[in-house]
């Protein structure tokens, strides 16, 4: 896999991270909400690569693809959001790691698919807001990854002009496309549930084995 030496830091001034499957195991959450939720409404439960398939966009964009998109979307808020805390837990080193870049310099943030009001949840689930110096959920744009457009809003409300002075951590392609797009760095997490070929055939920047390692990759540059 690609992958840099250690003494072949990268420039970067700020760090954005995805929440689903990079920061916090909610993988197993999202399969159940969506099993639950096809059932309850529709009768029938979709794969599930058919549901891994959807992680890192957003909710309306996926059930807008099915008859009674409304009430699917309602029901898979109702029936996830109070889950969180009860079936989610963060991955290991996510915390130090980001005290660590902070303290280094680096500017913090968070690019998510989830709806405003589910990233709140999980950031506060885990008291992790002090933490970042931005952040960017769905109904903040009207393009979504794996367009560019998140990582755009970051870059701007970090007041960070070139693209290449960005870093995003993710674990899906489409977190990859949209900063690839957007003209930035990626760095795919070696936990991700999705397939780890079909990530590597883009060509992400680099591969971590644990956060804990990312902060001695990185070398901190003037926005």
């Amino acid at each position: 896999m690609t992958n840099r030496s250690n003494d072949d830091k990268l420039g970067v001034s700020a760090v954005l991270f995805d929440i689903d499957g990079t920061m916090i195991d909610t993988v197993p959450l999202i399969i159940a909400s969506h099993r639950h939720t096809f059932n309850e409404i529709l009768g029938w439960v979709p794969s599930d690569d058919e549901i891994l398939a959807t992680v890192g966009e957003p909710l309306v964009t996926t059930f807008a693809r099915y008859d009674q998109s409304d009430r699917l979307l309602q029901e898979y808020i109702d029936w996830s959001v109070p889950r969180t805390v009860t079936h989610c837990q963060l991955f290991d080193g996510i915390r130090p790691t980001l005290e660590t870049l902070r303290s280094q310099g680096f500017l913090t943030g968070v690019v998510t698919a989830r709806r405003c009001d589910g990233m709140h949840v999980c950031l506060d689930a885990f008291y992790l807001n002090e933490l970042f110096d931005v952040t960017v959920c769905a109904e903040e744009t009207e393009r979504h990854k794996p367009e560019p457009d998140p990582i755009f809003l970051a870059m701007e409300r970090l007041n960070i002009k070139d693209p290449q002075h960005i870093l995003y951590v993710g674990d899906t392609v489409h977190d990859l496309l949209s900063v690839k797009r957007a003209g930035g760095h990626f760095a795919a997490v070696d936990w991700t549930a999705m397939d780890k070929e079909a990530i590597e055939a883009l060509s992400p920047t680099l591969w971590i084995s644990h956060f804990e390692e990312l902060p001695d990759r990185l070398q901190l540059v003037k926005a």
